[in-house]
């Protein structure tokens, strides 16, 4: 699993202080480790073979970008074609076709480029005053500001968002639905350029809902309303028939029988979570597992992490 990509070494404030967007040297270099030690498929074989029971090749791997971040065309895809590694990109549509950055992005450049060394807020009906003065008070405040707005309902949470972006005094470019002209770190990609990778035959598209929702925490009609826009969009954008998923968050609670069968009515055939390990033959295609590698790693972990011996 794999989420945004960056060819720079240092970015503004805290920027990225999560390393979400993976350096494309550590990245290149799990590319060729991969190519190296496993059989990189594609995703559609590995969920037909689930939903078949079909046999699989020894050391299977696939390869999964999560998002829709610019950097996926930009700094990743260049990586892949060299090796001729196929891999499975999964869109928030509003994020790409709607050019709104994830508020999670939209709360990070908030507080890195907050104007105020302190702002006032109320979240979810509590009052906070939150630090921001120096690296260490935003990193502290872009941690605590996610968890707690992570924890709104989600038809309330923009909102909040705008408000502390109001009160930092500091919003991206682009957030209220032009297209983006600021941070190329935040970025979503251009449908002509998801277009140049799939017609490569390497990279394959899916739905990551349209507003990156949880889908188990949605009423199911607002759910399938996610499902089905989502992957209206992406196939009227690209022309291609849409039937991967992937959960947003992703983790244990996030998706149950009911988001199944709704992906099921939509016709996908089959799902990705965030859940940690292997999947064997036999494995739910609704529910596979997968590795984070979006992330530095000490020398000889992703072998260790892909062997399947640490449990986290």
């Amino acid at each position: 699993m794999y989420h945004g990509f960056t060819a720079a070494d240092t970015h503004d404030g805290i920027e990225n202080h999560e390393q979400k967007h993976l350096h494309i040297r550590t990245f290149r270099a799990q590319l060729e480790f991969l190519k190296a030690h496993y059989q990189v498929i594609s995703l559609g074989e590995l969920i037909q073979a689930l939903a078949s029971g079909g046999p699989l090749p020894e050391r299977a791997a696939v390869i999964t970008i999560d998002d829709g971040y610019r950097s996926i065309y930009t700094v990743a895809y260049p990586a892949l074609a060299a090796l001729q590694l196929p891999a499975a990109v999964f869109l928030a549509t509003e994020f790409v076709d709607g050019r709104r950055f994830l508020w999670t992005d939209r709360v990070e450049y908030a507080v890195s480029h907050a104007r105020h060394d302190a702002v006032d807020l109320t979240i979810g009906g509590e009052r906070l005053r939150v630090e921001l003065k120096g690296l260490a008070a935003q990193k502290a405040a872009d941690k605590l500001l996610r968890s707690k707005l992570k924890a709104l309902p989600q038809e309330t949470r923009d909102a909040a968002v705008g408000a502390l972006e109001e009160a930092a005094g500091a919003r991206l470019a682009g957030t209220s639905g032009n297209r983006t002209s600021g941070n190329d770190l935040y970025e979503p990609l251009h449908w002509h350029e998801t277009a140049e990778m799939v017609k490569s035959g390497l990279v394959s598209i899916g739905s990551h809902t349209h507003t990156h929702v949880i889908l188990a925490r949605c009423a199911p009609e607002r759910a399938a309303e996610e499902l089905r826009q989502s992957k209206h969009i992406i196939e009227n954008r690209l022309g291609i028939a849409c039937n991967l998923f992937c959960y947003p968050n992703g983790r244990r609670g996030d998706f149950n029988g009911v988001t199944k069968r709704l992906l099921k009515d939509q016709g996908f055939a089959g799902a990705l979570t965030t859940v940690y390990g292997m999947n064997a033959q036999g494995a739910d295609p609704y529910e596979i597992h997968r590795y984070n590698l979006g992330k530095p790693m000490i020398k000889g972990e992703v072998d260790v992490r892909l062997s399947g011996l640490l449990e986290i």
